[in-house]
């Protein structure tokens, strides 16, 4: 058996319908040896295990089914980075799948590579028709293949679809994320750039999201559902930040994915019924912004956060619901899958 070079930890829950487009591409593949696939099956109701033993009686050496009870996705990356045998590791959902175009390129890149990480841009495509978005997270300032340190990089925001990590770091640093919560990507890409120390650039994309499935976390359905899954995330790495960071170099990575998700929170309060008890949950919010963090309070200041604030959120249903109509209509922030 070849050595392995990527694990990639699936995370399925109830995925039978797009499971098969997200494994397809594996099998493909000019370097499926090198690859450890981890189907990790977060108690799925529905044929998505079944499905995945296909892979697994087909491709044994490539492919391995891990069924678990229901946790989340933290609890399925909790799982893939414990199991991991490979020199990097890489997520991936179980709706969404990987570049077969660009895998062949990846692998012997990271095969090469000493970085703890590297970084690669992604795709959103449509779903039902696949038809590609943009492409986003291309940084052509910084050089291709080299090893840069990642706490001196400047406006350097990764995201989860683009962030492979070597599985050392994972298994050799205290590394949890939060189980049975949406929305906790931002807290994997961010713990793990806290013990990365160096990043390398691979110019090619390799995650190729899907857009637009109903029920989808960032849709308005998932959206108005686990928003305060957004809000535990976005309040456990803020206090992560400033109590738990273990390299204060790394502030300005944090800082700019976290003001990101606390302007991200505002829109998500935006998205509700606009209810009493939701106008309560905001202004606790704002509030705790104001006296704990007030470096990301006096930042947010967009059109609708200023005036709720200059109001004492009086016309929180009313701003709520314009800019949910809005970016609805423009299929904006939080709402592609609306």
């Amino acid at each position: 058996m070849s050595k392995k070079v990527l694990s990639i930890s699936v995370a399925a829950y109830n995925v039978a319908e797009t499971i098969r487009e997200a494994l397809d591409p594996f099998t493909k593949s000019e370097v499926l040896d090198k690859l450890d696939i981890m189907i990790i099956n977060d108690g799925s109701s529905d044929q998505t295990p079944q499905i995945a033993q296909e892979y697994v009686t087909a491709f044994p050496d490539s492919f391995r089914l891990i069924n678990k009870e229901n946790g989340g996705w933290g609890s399925t990356l909790n799982v893939g980075m414990k199991e991991a045998v490979g020199k990097y590791f890489k997520q991936l959902d179980g709706d969404d799948y990987y570049s077969l175009e660009n895998l062949t390129e990846f692998i012997n890149f990271l095969e090469n590579c000493t970085a703890d990480a590297v970084y690669s841009p992604f795709i959103m495509f449509e779903h039902g028709t696949g038809a590609i978005i943009k492409e986003l997270g291309a940084y052509t300032c910084y050089p291709f293949g080299v090893n840069l340190n990642l706490a001196e990089l400047e406006d350097f925001a990764p995201a989860m679809h683009t962030w492979t990590v070597k599985t050392d770091v994972l298994k050799q640093n205290p590394i949890h994320i939060t189980e049975h919560c949406f929305y906790t990507d931002v807290e994997f890409v961010l713990k793990t750039c806290d013990y990365c120390q160096t990043v390398s650039f691979f110019p090619l994309p390799i995650y190729y999201y899907r857009l637009s499935r109903s029920g989808q976390s960032m849709s308005v359905e998932g959206v108005r559902k686990h928003y305060m899954d957004h809000l535990k995330m976005v309040t456990t790495m803020l206090k992560y930040e400033k109590d738990g960071l273990t390299d204060a170099r790394k502030h300005n990575i944090f800082f700019i994915r976290l003001l990101g998700a606390c302007n991200m929170q505002y829109f998500f309060f935006f998205a509700l019924d606009c209810t009493p008890k939701q106008k309560k949950q905001l202004i606790a919010f704002d509030q705790l912004l104001k006296k704990e963090y007030p470096q990301y309070y006096d930042r947010l200041k967009g059109n609708q956060i200023r005036l709720l604030r200059t109001t004492h959120f009086i016309g929180y249903w009313l701003i709520g619901h314009l800019k949910t109509a809005k970016d609805r209509k423009l299929k904006q922030n939080v709402f592609e899958g609306a």
